[in-house]
């Protein structure tokens, strides 16, 4: 398809989305006399010690939320925190975290994909570090994952709740920046329910999809409850791989990614498909509660979920709208469980919660190497590197295709145990008191492989031999479990222990003002061994064959982590902690004040010569406010500032073939403002909106390293003296400086129907692509964008249908920029990652 073309079925696309939606909004527009009319109703007084109402009846519904542990109003929770219930996740057709993470102000995030995505808040979004800043929680057990947080599917879900700014006392070192929890819908005791939606769509030019997801609550006696949830799904995908070319320039070898027989010289990989990054997922849930005794209930869980994606996310511009020239296989199959025990009881008036968690996940991916191969090949005919950097020849002496392929396999572990004790409500002071633990394993092996390499041969390294001559002709690969064909190995475990024991609290000065305070004391140990590296790395530590009569298997390697050339620990302690001060001036309005601290514990790096780096902190200095007037407005809202302390920054360590290492750059700062409200001006119509503007800045210089063996940061540094990875007063990465959204919904009765009709637009500004602002140049900013979605529906008894469409106009926003290769050397064959393209369906549902 040429770009001519694309562009030809994006006009169609926006024509065909116009007329959708100007068919809602003609449809809406017909309805505006009897808004007008009931607008001419005398208002009634409000009554705000009433229930809240819902929509159809022309309030705001209540949204309880457990952000404190502890049930209670989200207006009465003193801290910046969004929620979604179960009504705003299924109006919008929330299944996935790219779809709640649009609707969250605060939230950035970059991604390969599903299951490969990594949230950031409030633009604390420097990437570095073996711990995330956000953590994710389901229920009560952290599922936090660096780089790739798990895929938790989005349905049976009472609520998502985003809770901003730094929980580092009631949730710890993964929540620096802010915390997001998924809270599932548990076993009820005094009701059977049911339910089943399927739903067909598709993304605008691509391929057709759908997905069938369904529960059901059985009350087994009157005190033992199961409920079970399962869904599949099908994505068609919308990422073409176009056919093309390329030549390597210091060998006589071309790739061609379409159909072919491959030669000596040319190599078909039989890649070229539109449409080729199809999804599929399926999983479930199932829990059981059993109440054996009157205060004492034991609910244990389990959650399965697999991902079989193939493909890219992220597109080429140079290429075409939405296509991408690969040349090799790519794909991601990713699948976990995570098991639960939660116990809730009382001893005496006191309320005891225990939350036991196991999480164990497989991760199996291959991605592209081309870009970064034939980049690499550059220098080769420059002479900046010799040719044994590429120079294979089999046992006939032909050249092999030196292209490079990346194979990914991880396994994760985690045991996870908390308990805690809230004091009697009775009491004045009400506290929760709490100890925590976690153990995290991680094995890793990834593989950065040329098919072949073990049976070919390099010739004439320079200073190959351990007297520092010229190697003898001998194949370099480092095969591992996996592959034996690897140029570049990664093979290591870590792990990490987390204790800690916290407290918070609160106490009532008056009957309108109350103070709160909490504390978090922690013990973290972590540790990584294992292999990172080339030949060269084998070499130096012993486990390479030094024989120059050892063409083939001269990587010394019997088993998995029998050659190490990493082994690092690191040990701390510390605290933090959290005060407050909150006046409830009346009934329904609310003013607070919290000063609040984050951590994120420190580690070793995989790099041999790198040295340990420290943890970072961040302080944060918040005002907000919840209002509510009558049962028909609301108005939140806070501002902040955040001070983050020895940032960990991710850097390419140089002369390591690529390979990177995190250090302490420096400071940064950030400057706010989040707010949402939400209007039901007459009974049906709600207006809601939310939105963020955040600065966030350096407030320290970030300096290069000191050196190829020495990564600690100069201690001054100058674009001058071309030290200086980023000045002072540099914005921080893929975060936009405003982010927000609004949405209009009318529910009415339509002859027997409860029907409604939905608009939503959706914008951000641009954000920088990096950190360093050389790198940054190199990529380029993204640009804002605004996407408009509409959706309209009616329900008869208890089945529900619904027509909906995504990104209408199918514009083309991007989230986020990344390389196959440091950004200097990679720049040229960058990828886009865009939000979701134009999608449209149709969904069908029964409840019962």
């Amino acid at each position: 398809m040429t770009n001519e073309d694309a562009a030809k079925n994006r006009r169609k696309s926006s024509r065909t989305a116009l007329i959708l939606a100007s068919t809602m909004l003609t449809g809406l527009a017909g309805l505006m006399p009897a808004i007008a009319r009931a607008d001419q109703a005398p208002p009634a007084t409000p009554d705000t010690t009433a229930p809240a109402a819902d929509a159809n009846t022309g309030g705001i519904s209540e949204i309880v939320v457990t952000a404190t542990h502890k049930s209670e109003s989200l207006q009465k929770v003193p801290i910046s925190i969004q929620a979604l219930d179960a009504t705003k996740l299924t109006q919008n057709n929330v299944s996935n975290f790219a779809d709640y993470a649009q609707m969250l102000p605060s939230v950035s995030f970059q991604s390969l994909g599903p299951g490969r995505s990594q949230p950031f808040f409030r633009g604390i979004s420097v990437t570095g570090g073996r711990n995330s800043t956000v953590g994710t929680y389901l229920d009560d057990i952290p599922l936090t994952s660096p780089n790739a947080n798990p895929e938790i599917h989005i349905y049976d879900v009472e609520r998502v709740e985003a809770l901003s700014g730094p929980q580092g006392t009631l949730f710890g070192a993964s929540s620096l920046a802010g915390t997001l929890r998924i809270i599932t819908n548990k076993p009820k005791f005094d009701k059977w329910e049911a339910g089943m939606d399927v739903q067909a769509d598709k993304y605008g030019d691509g391929k057709a999809g759908g997905m069938v997801e369904g529960f059901i609550n059985i009350p087994v006696a009157h005190d033992v409850a199961i409920r079970i949830m399962a869904f599949y799904e099908k994505e068609g995908g919308y990422i073409n791989n176009t056919h093309g070319t390329v030549g390597y320039q210091s060998l006589p070898i071309t790739l061609d990614n379409g159909p072919g027989t491959s030669t000596n010289n040319t190599f078909y990989s039989n890649l070229v498909k539109n449409a080729y990054n199809p999804d599929i997922e399926y999983g479930g849930r199932a829990a059981i509660s059993w109440q054996f005794a009157p205060d004492w209930k034991i609910t244990p869980s389990i959650t399965y979920q697999n991902i079989n994606s193939k493909g890219a996310y992220n597109y080429d511009p140079r290429v075409g709208d939405l296509d991408v020239h690969d040349y090799s296989p790519t794909y991601l199959k990713d699948h976990y469980y995570q098991a639960e025990l939660a116990i809730q009881g009382k001893i005496g008036d006191f309320d005891i919660v225990s939350a036991t968690g196991y999480f164990a996940r497989t991760i199996s991916n291959a991605n592209d190497y081309t870009y970064y191969s034939v980049t690499y090949d550059q220098n080769v005919a420059s002479g900046a590197v010799g040719t044994y950097y590429n120079h294979f020849t089999d046992k006939n002496g032909n050249y092999i295709n030196p292209t490079q392929q990346y194979y990914g396999h991880e396994h994760d572990k985690t045991f996870t145990q908390e308990v805690r004790l809230s004091t009697p409500k009775s009491w004045p002071v009400q506290v929760t008191l709490g100890g925590f633990y976690q153990y995290q394993r991680q094995s890793i092996d990834e593989y950065y492989y040329i098919p072949g390499l073990s049976t070919s041969l390099n010739t004439g390294v320079p200073g190959g031999q351990p007297d520092g001559s010229d190697a003898p002709p001998f194949s370099p690969a480092v095969g591992g479990i996996y592959n034996p064909d690897a140029y570049y190995l990664v093979e290591d475990d870590s792990h990490s222990k987390d204790g800690a024991a916290f407290a918070e609290g609160n106490y009532n000065i008056t009957s309108r003002l109350k103070v709160l305070a909490g504390i978090r004391y922690f013990i973290a140990d972590n540790g990584t061994r294992g292999f990172d590296g080339t030949w060269r790395s084998a070499q130096a530590v012993g486990c390479w064959n030094n024989d120059p009569a050892v063409q083939f298997g001269k990587f010394i390697h019997p088993g998995r982590l029998s050659c190490l050339n990493t082994n690092t620990t690191y040990h701390q302690t510390g605290e933090t902690h959290k005060l407050g001060l909150t006046w409830q001036f009346q009934p329904d309005k609310m003013i607070y004040a919290t000063y609040s601290t984050g951590f994120r514990p420190g580690g070793g790096n995989r790099q041999a010569a790198a040295p340990a780096y420290k943890s970072d902190t961040l302080n944060n200095y918040e005002v907000g406010w919840k209002t509510s007037f009558g049962r028909n407005f609301r108005w939140n809202g806070a501002l902040y500032r955040e001070d983050w302390k020895g940032v960990q920054y991710l850097v390419v360590v140089p002369n390591t073939e690529g390979s990177t290492a995190t250090i302490n750059a420096g400071n940064a700062r950030v400057y706010g403002i989040e707010t949402d409200l939400e209007w039901h001006p007459v009974p049906g119509l709600s207006l809601t909106a939310s939105g963020a503007y955040n600065k966030a800045k350096l407030s320290t210089d970030f300096c290069e390293a000191t050196s190829a063996t020495d990564l600690t940061p100069l201690a001054t540094c100058s674009a001058a003296a071309g030290n200086q990875a980023a000045p002072k007063g540099t914005r921080l990465p893929r975060q936009p400086i405003f982010k927000g959204s609004s949405t209009i919904r009318y529910d009415f009765d339509l002859m027997k129907t409860k029907s409604f009709v939905q608009a939503q637009v959706f914008h951000q500004s641009g954000s920088t692509s990096d950190l360093s602002l050389i790198n940054d140049q190199y990529l380029g900013d993204t640009n804002g964008f605004t996407t408009l979605n509409f959706s309209a529906g009616m329900a008869i008894d208890k089945y529900t249908f619904e027509l909906f469409i995504e990104n209408a106009r199918d514009d083309r926003g991007i989230l986020s920029k990344n390389t196959f290769c440091s950004i200097q050397e990679c720049a040229g064959s960058s990828r886009s990652l865009p939000v979701k393209p134009q999608y449209f369906g149709v969904k069908a549902g029964f409840k019962y």
